[in-house]
């Protein structure tokens, strides 16, 4: 199988990206500016959210363009 760095392949670098910096916002309640307990919650369980529904879209994709 040969790795090409297309559009899909940088989409799901993407979404774990977004997971990542979900998982920092939720960790360490900043985002760029100190936020609220339930800002914190809100915007990181969003990155979250977000990251995984990017990721699976483009794992979905290169499963089904394998061939």
């Amino acid at each position: 199988m040969k790795f090409k760095w297309d559009y899909k392949t940088l989409s799901l670098l993407i979404g774990i990206s977004y997971i990542v910096i979900g998982g920092l916002v939720l960790l360490y309640k900043k985002f760029f500016l100190p936020l609220s307990n339930q800002g914190s919650l809100a915007l990181g369980l969003l990155l979250v959210i977000y990251g995984l529904y990017r990721a699976y879209r483009a794992l979905k994709y290169m499963k089904n363009n394998e061939e």
